[in-house]
């Protein structure tokens, strides 16, 4: 342990300091697609990212930290796969001119889809503060989304499809989290992250200009460095309050909108975001609360996007 980490004091403030830092990292991601102008396409992207994370994964596991095989073959493949294809879909609606702000609150909606999925997939029964939490975070996805005074964006929809899958991916990650390694379900889901956007790179190869490459390069080391941060706040920091902090990641993402792009905070964001942030903050302690082994929202340590 680090000098001066055995006050839990200490401890406690590095560990959210280092999720802190992790959002703000995680969101210069969508900075990066955004850019670069939509010149290239979201798989080019991911697979960079995928690509790193393996290359830096392979590295740690010479020196014996983990492991890199996994005793869940099929949930390793299925958290890696249906995380990637949710990963593909929010930096598609970035690159498609989605809002930052917009997106990444959309994307935020997964504790709520989790909440769900714990109940279909794991028969865990949702009380009645959960069940109407789940029901007024809908009411501020349909304001966000303002279907009765526009129409419905594709790119929007891309970034809610997002955070569908990370919630059917948070509840796989709360079994694998019992028995596997943090590092192991983070290198699987690089793995098939790359297997799945091979498809689209190969379909719309294009080879990025010389200018273009330090963006794809932040953008694949963001992923990682953000991931790598959040793992290891999480060892001196309360779970569910981490997940909380995480979720900061919003509000920087609508401060680089803003600042880069002139992107406008609309009230009904503000509303419909602030119901979905505030259903995923509580569904969050609530679950924590209520779970005596390893938290779901370890899925912060594998981050969906």
């Amino acid at each position: 342990m680090i000098k001066g980490l055995k006050n839990p004091t200490n401890a406690a403030m590095l560990g959210y300091g280092a999720i802190f830092l992790s959002a703000l990292i995680f969101s210069t991601m969508g900075l990066m697609t955004r850019v670069v102008e939509g010149t290239y396409s979201s798989s080019l992207f991911n697979m960079i990212r995928g690509a790193l994370g393996i290359v830096v994964l392979l590295g740690l596991s010479r020196f014996h930290l983990f492991p890199l095989k996994g005793r869940h073959f099929k949930l390793l493949a299925a958290r890696g796969i249906l995380g990637g294809i949710a990963s593909l879909c929010f930096f598609k609606a970035i690159i498609g001119g989605a809002p930052l702000a917009t997106s990444t609150v959309l994307l935020y909606t997964f504790p709520i889809f989790g909440a769900i999925f714990s109940w279909i997939l794991l028969g865990e029964k949702l009380n009645v503060g959960e069940m109407a939490t789940v029901f007024v975070a809908f009411i501020g996805v349909y304001i966000i989304l303002n279907p009765a005074y526009q129409p419905l964006s594709l790119m929007l929809l891309f970034a809610l499809l997002a955070g569908f899958l990370a919630g059917i991916v948070m509840v796989i990650i709360r079994v694998l989290r019992r028995e596997e390694n943090p590092f192991i379900i983070y290198f699987y889901f690089c793995l098939f992250l790359v297997i799945t956007c091979l498809p689209g790179v190969i379909n719309r190869f294009q080879m990025p200009h010389v200018g273009d490459i330090p963006y794809l390069l932040v953008f694949g080391l963001a992923g990682l460095l953000g991931q790598i941060l959040i793992t290891y706040g999480l060892k001196y920091c309360r779970v569910a309050t981490a997940g909380i902090v995480a979720m900061t990641e919003t509000f920087y993402a609508g401060l680089w909108g803003a600042l880069f792009f002139h992107e406008m905070i609309s009230w009904t964001l503000v509303w419909g975001g602030g119901i979905v942030l505030a259903g995923g903050m509580f569904l969050t302690i609530s679950e924590h609360t209520k779970t005596k082994g390893p938290s779901p929202y370890g899925i912060f340590t594998l981050h969906n996007r």
